[in-house]
């Protein structure tokens, strides 16, 4: 197969291998190193700053003095690669776009246990009443039931929906995410406030390597 197959002056793989090898493997270590760092650190999400910085220095460093082989190689292609092309757009637009969602996430559950934390209060009653929940946990055998009586069309409409209250009903969309956030248990901010930092730490990285193999631009 083509996809396996090496290219014989550089003596590198199918940029769609390579790409996939990378990419899983990062996600791998990077997922590792997050359930251990939440483990130490409890619901500290500061005690993140600096982990991606350091994992992707490292390995950029470890690559350009050729000690990971053909990983170290294809690591450096495909840094290359990110700053090239429609790729280059691509991780730009993702980079605005994800910071754009974990701000804005953060930002409304804040405002629903601040700013509406009545309103919480109230729905968070509701649900108690209504034996959707049990003291701070979900009754998922009552939720099932409820969502049940509902059709496709009314849950895939209220998901679509969901969105526009952020626009239309702020406070209703800031609750809703607030109210998530504590019957899970405080993952989602956790989730989102590590994001934006690992984010930014990755938007810095490929500035830094930018300069690194890029000297001129």
């Amino acid at each position: 197969m083509t996809l396996f197959k090496k290219n014989q002056i550089d003596g590198s793989y199918h940029p769609f291998l390579e790409f996939l090898i990378i990419t899983s493997s990062l996600i791998a270590v990077f997922f590792t190193i997050r359930i251990v760092s939440r483990i130490i650190f409890m619901d500290e999400w500061i005690g993140s700053l600096g982990l991606i910085s350091g994992i992707l220095g490292m390995i950029l460093f470890l690559s350009k003095k050729e000690k990971l082989g053909v990983f170290g190689q294809m690591f450096i292609r495909q840094i290359i690669k990110n700053h090239k092309g429609k790729r280059k757009w691509i991780i730009y637009i993702q980079i605005i776009l994800f910071l754009f969602i974990g701000i804005s996430t953060i930002f409304s559950i804040h405002m629903g246990n601040n700013e509406y934390y009545l309103l919480k209060e109230q729905v968070i009653d509701k649900f108690q009443e209504h034996g959707m929940m049990i003291d701070s946990n979900l009754n998922l055998e009552v939720i099932k039931n409820i969502s049940s009586q509902l059709s496709s069309k009314q849950q895939i409409s209220g998901i679509v929906a969901l969105p526009l209250l952020a626009i239309q009903h702020f406070e209703i969309f800031s609750v809703v995410l607030a109210v998530t956030d504590q019957l899970m248990g405080g993952w989602v901010m956790y989730f989102w406030q590590v994001m934006v930092i690992e984010i930014i730490e990755i938007a810095v990285f490929i500035e830094i390597s930018k300069k690194l193999f890029f000297k001129n631009l």
